[in-house]
């Protein structure tokens, strides 16, 4: 069915997902990082907080992040400034990157040329060493955002995500397009990208605002 067909049976409610990306970090020799994370940088926190302020008239029902050091501060932020409660899911943790964690693309295309062929080959599918594929990430993240559009049908909602997670998101509403292809659409830190559900359908209202 497309969104058409839905407007056409009645859409309910939309429910809003504010998506946005904690940062910037502290990362100044730019490395692959996974879970804990990188701690915001004061220009992070000073952006977040003039973000809060751009979310038009929704009032918030929660705020989500998953437990990594800058997602959590960041929602800790948002929450306070929007009134809202928040809770920290590691089931949205960003990409775990294996033994690829802390180095930079330089030192990963010297150290594992073959591997990084096969991960232009098969984006979505290829894991690092020890590490997780956009697939994989998927297969976790996506039935926790369901269960947060479900359980706050009709309302408006805050995901504090990263690179890989606010992919998923975006492929959930926009079902055309591929995990891979995640990238073209831009998701820079501290700004809104709102994704409206009406039921299970979604659509893209805005992006990087």
């Amino acid at each position: 069915m497309g969104l058409l067909a839905r407007f056409l049976d009645g859409a309910p409610a939309p429910t809003r997902l504010w998506l946005t990306r904690a940062g910037p970090v502290e990362n100044p020799c730019g490395v692959l990082y996974g879970h804990p994370g990188l701690p915001l940088a004061p220009e992070g926190r000073a952006a977040l907080e003039a973000l809060a302020g751009r979310i038009g008239e929704d009032a918030i029902a929660h705020v989500y992040a998953s437990d990594g050091r800058a997602e959590a501060e960041a929602a800790r932020l948002l929450a306070g400034l929007l009134g809202a409660p928040h809770t920290f899911e590691p089931a949205l943790r960003e990409r775990s990157w294996g033994e690829w964690e802390g180095l930079s693309f330089e030192d990963v295309r010297r150290c594992w040329p073959q591997e990084v062929e096969r991960w232009k080959r098969d984006e979505a599918g290829f894991a690092p060493p020890g590490g997780e594929s956009l697939t994989d990430v998927n297969r976790r993240v996506r039935p926790r955002l369901r269960e947060m559009l479900e359980r706050h049908a009709g309302a408006a909602v805050v995901l504090v995500g990263n690179c890989t997670v606010n992919r998923v998101a975006l492929a959930l509403a926009l079902p055309f397009l591929p995990l891979e292809e995640g990238l073209r659409l831009e998701q820079d830190y501290a700004r809104w990208t709102e994704l409206r559900f009406y039921g299970a359908d979604g659509a893209l209202a805005r992006l990087n605002t």
